[in-house]
């Protein structure tokens, strides 16, 4: 119901059987719009007339009609409803996010990466690894990596050639220091992280299936265009 409408309906339950003048009169709405909206109403059966010595009179149904057609807009939504929940397009796959605080959160996140025998995708790398979480347990993490067979495709920066001994499994490629980002990003299978070493280390962990797609298609840009 309209506005003009509202005040038309509301005006006709105050006064009863009226003509179309006192309702103008009692709305403050234009005859002329009056005559329009009771048309409307009418068609809605919200609003019925008679005629008396060739004057239309003007009377409201019950606001009980309102119900009714709500109840019968709501069997109709329901039996489209099938319908729209199947254009619907969401994934069906499980999405979550959790996050990882301090440099056990980090640590945490690489043994998921030794158990998942996907290959590791990683860009964005600064190369602070080993001094965040410290030598030991680098190379704690290196030797399980290559007894694991695991298999990983680095992305570094230019600056960083040549300072670092990769063990078997992993390859790497370099980019000019304009693609290397604040944080490093990994994916391995429907896993995406992304790990800030700032003073307090974060990581972010989410199982997508979109978004581990997503950040490959970036990867894959990368590694084009990245050198060995």
């Amino acid at each position: 119901m309209s506005s003009t409408e509202a005040r038309v309906y509301l005006a006709l339950l105050e006064l009863g059987p009226v003509t179309a003048n006192r309702i103008s009169e009692r709305s403050g709405v234009h005859r002329r719009t009056v005559y329009d909206a009771l048309e409307t109403l009418t068609e809605k059966g919200l609003v019925s007339f008679v005629i008396e010595a060739n004057k239309k009179y003007y009377h409201d149904e019950s606001p009980e009609r309102f119900l009714e057609i709500l109840r019968g807009r709501e069997k109709d939504f329901q039996s489209i409803l099938p319908e729209l929940l199947a254009k619907r397009k969401l994934s069906k796959e499980p999405q979550e996010v959790t996050v990882y605080r301090g440099k056990k959160g980090l640590k945490n996140v690489h043994e998921l990466m030794l158990k998942s025998k996907n290959v590791i995708y990683t860009f964005g790398s600064s190369g602070k690894f080993k001094e965040n979480l410290g030598n030991v347990y680098y190379a704690q993490w290196t030797k399980k990596f290559v007894h694991n067979k695991r298999r990983m495709k680095i992305i570094l920066s230019k600056a960083l050639k040549g300072k670092e001994d990769y063990p078997e499994g992993i390859e790497t490629r370099y980019v000019s220091e304009e693609f290397v980002l604040p944080s490093s990003t990994s994916i391995w299978g429907n896993v995406v992280f992304i790990q800030i070493f700032s003073e307090q280390p974060i990581g972010i962990l989410l199982r997508s299936r979109e978004a581990a797609e997503s950040y490959m298609r970036y990867f894959r840009l990368l590694w084009k265009i990245a050198k060995e």
